[in-house]
């Protein structure tokens, strides 16, 4: 029997070679029109006239899946060493536009779903002879749900009250900001825009810049002094910041003329190409670095013609802050400055620097060991700041981070991952399950072994507590935990119920929401990451339902149908 792979993957090739031929013109043109419309609609498409909430989403999510394999069709065509002229559009781009990239979204959508049915996630039932209805093999919605609620929940509750809590150095208020913008915006021929800034307005938006960047992910993966080209990774995250200011004071200037000027469209205005020695030049001056480092970080957050194939594999992958389209020619892209522009640079990073990036890559334990500990500030918690060797009948092992209760006894042994997010990449979910499994639950096995078989002088002695406390000799209760810095949950795998599981994010939401009545800081975080497991919080919390959809990939139609729903 044929699977639905085999029939599905030509037809889904088809007709991405059918996108690429509905674009006659140089390539070029398709290229700039797909960025401005993804720029306009990442920022401001989401409530519409024609479309509910539920199809609105959808659409956002199928540009997201969409951009990425549609552009690519262009950057195979496309001639990098002839300069571009700065086009105008027409609804008639955009028309065509979100027709390709939809249908491009739909496209990769569908991929993704196969990709999952590899993954054991779903299955394809052939209903008709042109018909595939989506079975999930598991009623609940998966454990990245959960993933993504203690990241959400960590966003908005953790980093807004620290971000409210700072001493703003701004003079002026929102309205007043405005106002400013107002006075210093230009409209070339009633439809384009320039502007030059003044400092005032400067400050008020690296200010911005700043707390955009506190709001997203990524930036915190490397220490601020690992290097990559020779360059310290504060240099990137510098820059990258300053950019977003840039690219939110950018919008707020577009808003302000599209309210003066209501003929203006927001396509000719929001998304601007640069030359890329002028760029180095100003930001080179403004930064007081060399011309060098900044082309050496601005090629680390630009799809350029060496790395476009890299990163254009991954689905939905973050859009680059830059999209490099000649030699000397950049096109910035407002929604890679606003989304999320370190997944990009870290990506990038590790395609460019391998070598720099494992070495980093290996600085991150003893990292991950001094944020842990901050969740242990109490005096009487012995914490032990290196990576303990155990060596015991043969057995070999390390742990990561150990700490102890001098009044309750109580003993914690941590295993901390540091894995990259995979986002949805299906071969990348395949990587962390396979690097990480395994060797933790052979490291668990160790565990038990040496602690049933060894006293509890003996396990304090080598864990190295007697030396800041020479007369423990007594542990009433050892918690044994399995952190990582992402995510640590998957649907469909088996975890050792006799230890606590969790993500960086999962512990700060479990210790803020979870409340206990007794004083044993190591116990209570266990048992709070414990409770907020996915398999525990499904049985306690309201789940969202699985949404409907249906795609057409050629002649053949891919549907889901919530049985729920139905039923009711």
């Amino acid at each position: 029997m044929t699977n639905t792979s085999e029939i599905l993957k030509p037809a889904i090739v088809d007709n991405y070679k059918k996108l690429r031929e509905t674009f006659k013109s140089d390539s070029y043109y398709a290229i700039q029109i797909i960025i401005r419309r993804l720029d306009v609609i990442s920022l401001f498409f989401w409530n519409s006239k024609h479309l509910n909430e539920e199809q609105v989403n959808e659409s956002r999510e199928f540009f997201t899946f969409g951009w990425a394999p549609l552009i690519r069709l262009f950057f195979n065509t496309h001639d990098f060493d002839k300069p571009h002229q700065f086009i105008q559009t027409s609804d008639y781009d955009y028309t065509w536009a979100d027709s390709v990239i939809l249908q491009s979204g739909r496209l990769a959508f569908c991929q993704q779903l196969l990709d999952y049915e590899k993954g054991n996630l779903l299955k394809f039932i052939q209903v008709k002879e042109n018909e595939f209805e989506i079975e999930y093999l598991r009623e609940k919605i998966g454990h990245a749900y959960f993933e993504r609620k203690s990241v959400e929940f960590y966003r908005d509750e953790i980093v807004e009250r620290i971000i409210k809590d700072k001493k703003t150095k701004n003079k002026l208020s929102g309205d007043e900001i405005k106002t400013k913008l107002q006075e210093i915006i230009k409209n070339p021929y009633g439809k384009f825009i320039s502007y030059n800034t003044s400092e005032e307005i400067d400050e008020y938006y690296n200010e911005k810049g700043h707390h955009h960047v506190l709001r997203i992910q990524g930036y915190e993966d490397f220490d601020t002094k690992d290097k990559f080209g020779s360059i310290e990774y504060w240099k990137y995250v510098d820059l990258i910041e300053l950019h977003c200011g840039v690219a939110i004071m950018h919008r707020d200037a577009c808003i302000e003329l599209t309210k003066m000027n209501p003929q203006v469209d927001m396509h000719n205005i929001l998304t601007y190409m640069y030359f890329k020695d002028s760029t180095v030049k100003i930001y080179a001056n403004y930064l007081g670095v060399s011309e060098s480092e900044i082309e050496q970080i601005l090629s680390c957050v630009t799809l350029n013609k060496d790395n476009f194939i890299h990163h254009l594999e991954i689905p939905a992958p973050a859009p680059p802050m830059y999209f490099q389209v000649s030699e000397n020619q950049l096109i910035r892209s407002v929604a890679g400055c606003l989304g999320n522009p370190f997944r990009f640079l870290n990506i990038e990073l590790k395609r460019k620097f391998k070598r720099d990036y494992d070495i980093a890559v290996n600085n991150r334990e003893s990292r991950f060991r001094r944020d842990l500990f901050l969740f242990f500030p109490q005096e009487r918690i012995i914490k032990i700041p290196r990576e303990i060797n155990i060596s015991f009948r043969g057995m070999r092992t390390d742990i990561d981070a150990v700490a102890f209760d001098t009044e309750t006894k109580t003993l914690g042994l941590f295993q901390l991952k540091w894995q990259d997010p995979f986002v949805h990449s299906m071969k990348e979910r395949y990587s962390r399950i396979s690097n990480l499994f395994p060797k933790a639950n052979e490291w668990i096995e160790k565990m038990k072994f040496w602690l049933s078989n060894t006293d509890n002088k003996t396990i304090l002695n080598s864990l190295q507590i007697s030396r800041s406390h020479p007369t423990a000799d007594e542990i009433n209760e050892i918690c044994v935990f399995i952190i990582g810095r992402n995510d640590v949950h998957f649907t469909g795998v088996k975890l050792d119920n006799r230890v606590a599981w969790g993500s960086w994010h999962q512990i700060i939401e479990s210790q803020a929401r979870v409340e206990t009545k007794f004083d044993d800081p190591i116990k209570e975080m266990f048992v709070k990451l414990i409770s907020f497991m996915p398999d525990h919080r499904a049985d306690r919390e309201e789940m969202p339902e699985r949404q409907d959809f249906d795609v057409t990939v050629g002649n053949y139609k891919v549907f889901y149908k919530n049985k729920n729903e139905t039923a009711e």
